[in-house]
């Protein structure tokens, strides 16, 4: 009997996204669209600031976001990024340091970014346009989400529809929640049910990209009611008002996105469940032309630039990297399993090397 069972085990333990051993870290996953390197690390551009094209009222946006150094300036953007982030974390991408990342896929834009962080894999075979098409890659998510650990533990929020079809939901068994979807939890709270209403009473003007704030709300009140292990919560507004040259909008919605990664640090501190054995992983899918800010894509450079932050528990405090390897956004999917001590191979059957985190 003993033979049998030593058998079956060794089996079990080689079975592809099966984790070695029960993890005992949550982990957050947090993306945001879009958001360029050069406001992370250096806050509002000047040349954008004060141009009439993209800033509709330049002395309001001046006084919100303009300060004497890209260091005090940074900080009015991003708030808790530079003043709790930089301190507990560790931060990637300052190019004027000499930290790079970068996409290594060749396409520059959202689904094949997307494929390329959570999967691990650049397809530019496959995964070459932003169509509504079921990702053939597999995502660490869904990996996770096949391991006894984790499975039912894993849902994703998102600000893009496509989201269905990153995560490919039909296939994994994975819960998301993107676009203008409403609650899908079968007992709804009273928040949930608020949500549901406000999604449908209000205008939707980019089709299958709902506000930022909605994805936020229900993701905070799916932490609050169901606890998940891996969660996915990827934001969107930037790149939407950014494509429309709509510079002001674009500051908006990256200081939002800070304050809601500071609401979902915040929950986790309150709850026991995720207090002290949580991480947080946030990064980029894409970055922006240079001299063309507003798009992306293979023909703008700049457009592969990316960054990538991560606090909490398991992440030494360095704050913000000067120098270093080269990164890329292939390596933060081996991040997460590193992370969540689980067995993860992309698509080729490879691994790649986690980013640095102590």
């Amino acid at each position: 009997m003993k033979k049998y069972f030593l058998a079956f085990l060794f089996i079990a333990l080689c079975l592809p996204g099966i984790a070695k051993r029960k993890g005992t870290n949550q982990v957050v996953v947090v993306m945001v669209d879009g958001l360029r390197w050069q406001e992370i690390f250096m806050g509002a551009d000047s040349a954008l600031l004060n141009n009439k094209k993209f800033v509709s009222d330049i002395k309001l946006n001046n006084e919100r976001f303009w300060r004497a150094t890209s260091e005090e300036r940074r900080a009015a953007l991003l708030p808790f990024v530079w003043n709790y982030v930089a301190e507990h974390g560790i931060i990637y991408g300052n190019r004027t340091k000499e930290s790079r990342m970068n996409v290594a896929n060749g396409m520059h834009f959202s689904y094949p970014g997307y494929n390329e962080t959570l999967a691990g894999y650049p397809d530019d075979a496959r995964v070459y346009s932003n169509d509504a098409f079921p990702n053939p890659n597999v995502t660490v998510f869904e990996a996770a989400n096949r391991a006894a650990w984790y499975h039912n533990s894993v849902y994703c929020f998102g600000t893009w529809d496509r989201f269905h079809e990153i995560f490919n939901m039909q296939r994994s068994g994975i819960p998301v929640n993107a676009g203008w979807d409403v609650s899908k939890n079968p007992a709804k709270t009273q928040a949930e049910e608020y949500y549901d209403l406000m999604e449908q009473e209000i205008p939707h003007p980019w089709g299958d990209v709902r506000y930022d704030a909605f994805t936020y709300r229900y993701a905070l009140e799916c932490m609050k009611t169901v606890h998940p292990r891996l969660i996915f919560v990827g934001f969107g507004e930037t790149d939407n008002f950014a494509h429309e040259g709509r510079y002001g909008r674009y500051l908006d919605s990256a200081q939002r996105f800070d304050f809601f990664l500071k609401g979902l640090w915040d929950y986790c501190q309150s709850d026991p469940f995720y207090r002290d054995k949580t991480t947080f992983v946030v990064t980029v899918d894409h970055g922006r032309g240079s001299e063309n800010w507003e798009h992306h894509g293979d023909k703008l450079p700049g457009s592969d630039e990316t960054w990538f932050m991560a606090f909490g528990n398991g992440v030494k405090p360095k704050g913000e990297v000067s120098g270093g390897e080269q990164l890329y956004n292939k390596q933060v999917a081996f991040t997460i399993a590193e992370l969540l001590d689980l067995d993860f191979k992309n698509t080729e059957g490879k691994t790649e090397k986690a980013i640095p985190l102590k």
